[in-house]
């Protein structure tokens, strides 16, 4: 499936200002800045977005497929998610569900 054309600012407004993400206040050496999905007064999901000085042009494939997966979700949740039809409260069900199908015991 060939992925969308999306920029720092569609993924800062679309994920970290929809999800309300919050910053990991821990410091790494790394270029990317790392954020947490809190759900229930718990950070359950770990997501890292671009910098924002990586310019103004769109995020590469790979990195969209990095966040796509951090967060969980299918390529069509993610678009979705981005471009707004997928609301916070749609994807705290998805972050539910599939954190309860990680946490099964085997």
């Amino acid at each position: 499936m060939k992925w969308r054309s999306f920029t720092y600012r569609d993924i800062y407004k679309g994920v970290a200002g929809k999800l309300d993400l919050e910053p990991s206040k821990t410091k790494r050496r790394s270029p990317h800045p790392v954020y947490w999905y809190v759900l229930d007064g718990r950070r359950v999901i770990r997501v890292t977005l671009p910098n924002r000085h990586g310019g103004s042009g769109a995020i590469s494939t790979g990195f969209l497929q990095q966040i796509k997966r951090s967060l969980r979700l299918t390529t069509r949740e993610f678009e979705d998610l981005v471009e707004c039809p997928l609301s916070a409260e749609d994807y705290e069900q998805i972050a539910r569900r599939t954190i309860a199908l990680h946490s099964r015991p085997s």
